[in-house]
């Protein structure tokens, strides 16, 4: 009877000490791959998550794609709760969505998520068979969520006797090994605490255990390559792409007419850039096999969109019409380095256009997805990353060039003309460089309720009769490498209190527009990242209403640091307060044993950014 009690209050002990540490617990995650041939497998999982909150349900849902590769050949599951019967989740049960809905080989999202009251564990059993051959075998990523804790997970693979294999592990270790008539690896993953989700923090493959693997030569969709070297990955690609450049007769004829009287590569790429903004557009759909072969350029041509491959493709093949060579370019924009020791086709996510320019001594690379971005920019998730050119001869690794940290900038100018009673007009010029462009870049053909919520977004006051009186921009000027894209935005708004207080005296804010951080918490799990240093600068002219005089000014601050820089001035000459405020983000990564001094530099920017200048009636 005493053990028949113990053993379910022990347990009902744990579960509430789970509860409120974790938002869910990852009960078992078994996961194999069988590969029984070059162009087949099985995928078999068993996964069993315990939800105690919305916030990690993300962990508990069933989400698996298939197309004419991969096929959900079985599937079932449940949802238990502590003392109710449990539900059966049958494969009738799963929603099925067309990702790409008839325009190309349509691949389909299988989903569930689960519905119960909290807390309850969600169990899912299914196979996946894989025909047609795979470049890489499904990965293992047990938690994608924060304070989600792994309790048991495991990978095995299976291949063909002298299979040759490459694969990346994190938390892991390396794998258990076993020879016979097949070869078998297992990583068997220890207890997994889960990780918070904070600002600056690592990338996921520094915290999440994983195991990524895939065959070094392999067959997809009748087509062999080898994944020895990212030379042989972009050999692979490049045999893909044969077949798909040619456009028709008419098609080039009229391209060499278009940039007969161009002076120079330059303006015909610039000519071309602008033909396919205007003619094409992005459609993120699976095209050729797998989502690895282009489009062929003449159906883009015809049907006006495509995907980054299709895309990349066709500006590619209008190039070579014209007798300007480019290269077919792989990116990962999540990330900005390679897998160490891991080349494959799998670690890519994105294709963009490298295209030299001699006459320049400079090289374009071009987003054919968003032809908005500026020619001769390289965007924020390009630049400084890992690359593969893809050339005749092969995969040419290559790096990206970044910029540097100064040019990256966003400056402020406002007037306030202050009235007695706390109201304003304001007035505001904001000049934007480099990344800082980048979500702007379409601001003109925003609506202007949708133009008007994004310039005054972190007001903290409340913006009356907003209109936007002018943009600038230099995104047609590129001239060579030192060109940085730069914006110049301006715009009005009235507001009934912007100062706050009495006849006698009144509290201005030095500045409507904070950029104090929120620290989150008071301790840090992870280390501290900025991967990009950037510098913000304010400058606040304040028109000091009739019949009022200074009483006081917010005192000077200097801040150097190990984080960054921060300098604020106030000062009063006739009539007007002028606040001076720069923000200057250092690159840096520190332990979170140097949180604190994250922290007290933080504060002192929060407080000096939420001051206020204090008036007095005469």
């Amino acid at each position: 009877m005493r053990y028949r009690l113990i053993v379910p209050l022990l347990l009902w002990a744990g579960l509430l000490s789970a509860q409120e540490k974790y938002n869910a617990v990852v009960l078992a995650d078994e996961e194999s791959f069988t590969m029984t041939s070059a162009t087949s497998g099985t995928f078999t999982v068993l996964r069993s998550v315990r939800v105690f909150n919305d916030a990690g349900l993300e962990d508990a849902e069933f989400n698996e794609y298939t197309d004419q590769f991969r096929s959900l050949t079985s599937f079932k599951g449940t949802i238990e709760k502590e003392g109710a019967k449990p539900v059966k989740i049958k494969k009738d049960d799963l929603v099925t969505v067309s990702v790409a809905s008839g325009l190309a080989e349509d691949g389909f999202i299988n989903a569930y998520q689960p519905t119960a009251s909290y807390p309850f564990t969600v169990t899912y059993e299914y196979t996946m068979s894989f025909h047609k051959g795979f470049a890489s075998f499904p990965a293992l990523f047990p938690v994608t969520g924060e304070k989600v804790k792994v309790e048991k997970a495991s990978y095995t693979v299976q291949v063909p006797s002298g299979t040759e294999i490459r694969y990346i592990a994190a938390k892991a270790g390396e794998p258990s090994q076993k020879s016979g008539k097949v070869d078998t690896y297992r990583w068997d993953f220890p207890v997994f605490e889960g990780y918070a989700d904070e600002a600056l923090m690592p990338t996921w493959r520094e915290i999440v255990p994983f195991v990524m693997v895939g065959p070094v030569n392999f067959t997809y969709a009748g087509v062999s390559g080898s994944q020895g070297s990212w030379e042989d990955v972009g050999a692979w690609c490049y045999g893909l792409k044969q077949g798909t450049e040619d456009l028709p007769a008419d098609v080039v004829t009229r391209l060499k007419a278009m940039t007969a009287d161009a002076g120079s590569d330059l303006e015909k790429v610039r000519i071309l850039y602008d033909y396919l903004r205007e003619h094409t557009r992005y459609v993120s759909i699976q095209l050729g096999i797998g989502g690895y072969k282009p489009f062929p350029a003449s159906q883009v041509n015809k049907t006006g969109f495509g995907d980054c491959k299709g895309l990349s493709n066709y500006m590619q093949a209008m190039l070579d019409a014209v007798g300007i060579p480019s290269s077919y370019t792989l990116v990962n924009t999540n990330r900005s380095q390679f897998l160490p020791g891991f080349a494959g086709i799998g670690q890519m996510n994105h294709v963009m256009l490298c295209v030299p320019l001699p006459e320049k001594k400079d090289t374009l690379w071009l987003e054919c997805t968003n032809p908005s971005v500026p020619l001769g920019y390289r965007h924020e998730d390009v630049a400084g990353h890992d690359v593969v050119l893809v050339t005749a001869d092969g995969g040419i690794p290559h790096r990206v060039p970044a910029y540097a940290d100064s040019l990256s900038r966003d400056f402020r100018e406002l007037e306030v003309l202050l009235e007695a009673d706390g109201s304003a007009k304001v007035s505001v010029r904001r000049s934007l460089y480099l990344d800082e462009t980048e979500r702007w870049v379409s601001i003109r053909d925003w609506k202007p309720e949708t133009q008007r919520s994004k310039l005054t977004s972190g007001l903290t006051v409340q913006p009356q009769s907003f209109v936007l009186t002018g943009v600038k921009d230099n995104f047609r000027d590129y001239d060579g490498p030192g060109y940085c894209p730069w914006m110049q935005v301006d715009y009005t708004f009235d507001t009934r209190q912007y100062a706050t207080g009495g006849k006698d005296r009144l509290f201005v804010p030095v500045n409507p527009y904070p950029m104090g951080a929120n620290l989150q918490r008071s301790k840090r799990q992870n280390d501290l990242v900025c991967r990009h240093g950037s510098v913000t600068r304010e400058r606040i002219s304040i028109r000091i209403p009739a019949g009022y005089t200074v009483e006081s000014l917010p005192n000077p601050v200097s801040l150097d640091t190990e984080w960054g820089t921060f300098t604020a001035s106030a000062q009063e000459q006739d009539g007007m307060v002028t606040i001076l405020q720069e923000l200057r983000f250092k690159q840096f990564r520190e332990g979170p044993d140097h949180y604190d001094s994250f922290r007290t530099f933080i504060r002192a920017i929060n407080k000096a950014y939420s001051s206020n200048i204090v008036l007095v009636s005469k």
